[in-house]
């Protein structure tokens, strides 16, 4: 949305009755509640007992004009739109794609931390990224319950990056897997305790873009796969745990179909135990598929496209939220009964960067090309969601 972007977006607030004004914002955005007026066909029949929900959501790819943002104004004033649906989830999941590590440069080498300022020395872009530790606290505040580390961009500040990566995310309180120190046991497994019982997640990367990962910090999802398939069979069989849900990092960037590799993999994680397989990294939606796995079907998400992005052209500002429904299976202590999807576009215009999901009527008018793309690709598995927002109609409405 190049020409004539703020003109729709004014539009669709004007619709929607808030105002993205920031420091309110965020508690606009707060009270509303997502109403899903479509529901997908069941994946796998249901024993009866209480649900969990997930929400998953691609990468955090936070490129300069989003750093810039983000340090100035909060980076709710980029997914704001998201937060009805990340704090409504029982458990809400992204991809942090880089470090956050202050004070460090591309080198690995320490110099004065300068503080939530892109000054691409420290704090940089593309092609090796370092983001403010503030990110944590605002996917957190967003909704966000534990992100995944394990990507390509993970040493991009080297090991001692992800040594600090690591801190800021315990500093924080925020769940994370995929990486470890590079002291101590390397521990590649998060939990979640529901009440379906626990719920193990494992993530894993295809590479780490060249830099060599001599402590061992990131899990590799191919060079290590029998370490990721003995893994997830292991944590499978532990008491107490109802299920394995694997979030790997793999794919071609910008492909919009799995390739064979992607779909080895995940008959060999669906076999060895895993309840679901959640994937990003090609910057692009995916297909789905619907694998059988041990007396289940276990559905995997190829791609869920980007996050939020600085990226261009409709395909890499296209992301879906990811919505699953988890239940006591008939034959297995954990199954996906329903998964269904919610379209996102990240909205380009000449004040800001920002996601548009979903308003009081539905679908958001911006956010229709990318709802279209992804029916083309996860057909008949749309959400179809729309806001209620109390109070909201009072609102002021505008974008600064």
């Amino acid at each position: 949305m190049r020409t004539g972007g703020t003109a729709v977006l004014r539009g669709l607030l004007a619709g929607l009755g808030l105002a993205l004004v920031a420091g309110a914002a965020e508690a606009q955005w707060a009270q509303c509640r997502p109403v899903f007026q479509a529901v997908p066909p069941a994946m796998n029949a249901c024993a009866g007992g209480p649900r969990v929900s997930l929400a998953v959501v691609g990468d955090v790819l936070l490129h300069r004009g989003l750093q810039v943002q983000g340090y100035a104004r909060g980076f709710g004033s980029v997914w704001d739109a998201a937060v009805p649906f990340l704090r409504s989830a029982d458990i809400a999941i992204a991809n942090l794609e880089g470090p956050t590590a202050p004070g460090i440069l591309r080198s690995g080498g320490q110099r004065a931390d300068p503080g939530p300022v892109f000054d691409d020395t420290v704090y940089s872009s593309y092609p090796m990224f370092n983001y403010h530790p503030r990110v944590i606290g605002d996917l957190k505040a967003a909704g966000v319950d534990l992100v995944t580390t394990a990507n390509n961009h993970a040493l991009d500040r080297h090991a001692i990056g992800a040594d600090l990566t690591v801190a800021e995310l315990r500093r924080a309180g925020m769940a994370f897997v995929g990486t470890a120190p590079s002291e101590g046991p390397r521990v590649f497994t998060a939990e979640s305790r529901t009440p379906l019982g626990t719920i193990v997640w494992i993530a894993c990367t295809y590479s780490t873009n060249g830099i060599q990962d001599r402590a061992g910090q990131v899990l590799s999802c191919y060079e290590e796969r029998a370490a990721l398939l003995a893994l997830v069979a292991a944590s499978s069989a532990r008491p107490g745990v109802a299920g394995v849900i694997v979030l790997p990092h793999w794919g071609n960037e910008y492909q919009t179909r799995a390739a064979q590799t992607e779909r080895a993999l995940a008959r060999d994680l669906v076999a060895a135990g895993a309840v679901a397989v959640i994937g990003t990294h090609p910057h692009v939606v995916q297909d789905w598929e619907l694998l059988s796995g041990r007396g289940i079907a276990a559905p995997v998400i190829y791609s869920t496209g980007n996050f939020v992005s600085g990226q261009v052209g409709l395909e890499r500002q296209t992301g879906m939220l990811a919505w699953l429904t988890l239940c006591r299976g008939q034959a297995a202590p954990l199954a996906v009964e329903r998964a269904g999807w919610v379209a996102m576009r990240m909205a380009r215009t000449p004040e800001a960067l920002q996601l548009i999901i979903a308003d009081q009527a539905g679908v958001a008018e911006a956010a229709l090309p990318s709802h279209r793309i992804i029916e083309s690709r996860v057909p008949g598995r749309a959400l179809m969601p729309r806001l209620e927002c109390p109070g909201a109609g009072a609102m002021e409405t505008g974008l600064r």
